[in-house]
């Protein structure tokens, strides 16, 4: 071993040390508690590695999953909505709605430019509450930039504000046949790749090259699921199932890569953190002290995604005057615990533990499927990109930053008036001055823009 290796260790984190120490004397805000909680947000780290996917970074299988995220061809019938409203089409159109038109590149990832007014809210200030897609949905659409990183404690990774999914992969193929979403199917979805994409499929899954008799329309119907045509599907032979559920894995596999693309980091945050003491304004400093003091954020948006991907009762009212296709009734958490665990699903099969995960043994989902999960616990949402990306809360109801302080900072509603409980936040009295405090710091948590070659639409006509 080189005898020289220890001290230039030695020297690297003195280095280090005395960086964080020049920050410290020069700002003179934080104590040293308060910095060692700071210097667990930032930065961000590697890509982290789902076991469950061995095509997670497969340039192929990425081009793939860019491909098809543009591509409106996987989408079943239009079923409600206006052209007024943001629709992309008639009632009854088929072959509109593509993943890009709810999580839109050009709009920060989000559903924020196909309409300017909800149909029971027109001219209001919040454009669009939830999403529009062959329905519309009960749910806010959330930005797709840096969400490879929710990663729980567990190692679990869940997806969606209510965990409804335990991986990427399995949470991009719930959206073709999802009826409110694109209201396709997965026989829809094999034809789709068989016909326009079966090369770029067979290169980036040669293990799984498509099967030529999905050219047979008697044999493959044109459209079937377990939930959408039924009777297509059940008409299916077992081994035929099998196929068409493989692509449909392996379209979610793709999606995955081609997200762990939509990385954003270098905010002005992590600069700071980093030694750039300039990196951010005089009061977003005093807002990241409330952030980790005071106002108490970082018990639940903590790690460098400012989320412990955990699930909590935060006491939200759901206001359909703001969010007219909100549901107050939904129950969170509780409601995807026999999707993802019971063996005899669809869900089962697709989770990490099932048949077409490519580490079924895994341990990472925490032990959820022994757990007994109360009504009304919603995960954490990161906070990155968070300046970008009203509205907020999974209804949306929220337009504004300071809508969110506002509710925070009042405890939020009133027992009695949401799913579940008790709520987990308590009021906390802040200054109005305090509030833009902590709205300037949250402003610092936006990062590069996602490359420029990933927000391409390179679908086939």
């Amino acid at each position: 071993m080189n005898k020289l290796a220890p001290a230039l260790l030695l020297l690297a984190f003195l280095a280090s040390h005395a960086q964080t120490t020049r920050t410290l004397q020069v700002d003179n805000l934080f104590s040293a508690p308060e910095w060692a909680t700071i210097s667990t947000l930032s930065p961000l780290p590697p890509l982290p590695v789902d076991a469950t996917n061995k095509y997670r970074d497969s340039p192929a299988a990425a081009l793939l999953g860019q491909k098809l995220f543009f591509d409106p061809r996987l989408s079943g019938p239009i079923q409600a909505g206006t052209p007024k409203e943001g629709q992309l089409g008639a009632v009854g159109e088929a072959g509109k709605i593509a993943c890009r038109n709810c999580h839109m590149p050009e709009s920060k990832w989000l559903f924020d430019t196909r309409s300017n007014a909800q149909s029971s809210n027109p001219g209001g200030a919040i454009p669009n509450a939830t999403a529009l897609g062959s329905q519309w949905m009960t749910r806010n659409a959330s930005s797709l930039v840096n969400t490879v990183f929710y990663l729980n404690r567990s190692g679990a990774h869940w997806r969606e504000n209510d965990g409804y999914s335990d991986s990427e992969w399995f949470d991009a193929q719930s959206e073709p046949e999802g009826p409110p979403v694109q209201n396709g199917s997965r026989l829809q979805l094999a034809h789709v790749i068989f016909e326009h994409y079966r090369a770029d499929y067979n290169r980036a899954f040669p293990e799984w090259p498509l099967n030529s008799a999905l050219a047979d329309y008697k044999r493959f119907p044109a459209t079937g699921s377990p939930y959408t045509d039924k009777a297509n599907w059940d008409g299916l032979s077992a081994a035929d199932k099998e196929m068409v559920n493989r692509v449909l894995a392996n379209y979610g596999k793709a999606i995955e890569a081609y997200l762990r693309k939509l990385v954003s980091r270098n905010a002005p945050f992590d600069r700071y953190v980093a030694g750039r003491r300039d990196a951010i304004s005089a009061d977003a400093k005093q807002g990241l002290k409330l952030f980790v003091g005071k106002a108490g954020c970082v018990r639940c948006h903590s790690g460098p995604n400012f989320s412990d991907d955990d699930f909590h009762v935060i006491g939200l009212k759901i206001d359909t005057g703001r969010s007219p296709h909100a549901d107050p009734a939904e129950p969170g958490r509780s409601a995807n615990q026999a999707l993802i665990c019971d063996p005899a699903t669809a869900g089962g099969d697709f989770s990490v533990n099932g048949h077409f995960s490519d580490d079924p043994a895994t341990k990472r989902n925490g032990d959820f499927c022994t757990q007994k999960i109360a009504a009304g616990l919603w995960r954490t949402k990161g906070l990155r990109q968070v300046a970008e990306t009203a509205p907020y809360f999974r209804s949306g109801q929220a337009a504004t930053l300071e809508d969110v302080i506002e509710f925070y900072d009042r405890g939020g509603d009133s027992e009695g008036t949401f799913q579940g409980g008790p709520k987990e936040i308590q009021p906390l009295h802040l200054s109005a001055q305090e509030k833009q405090q902590l709205k300037e710091f949250l402003k610092t948590l936006t990062g590069d823009p996602v490359p420029a070659q990933y927000l391409r639409d390179l679908h086939s006509r």
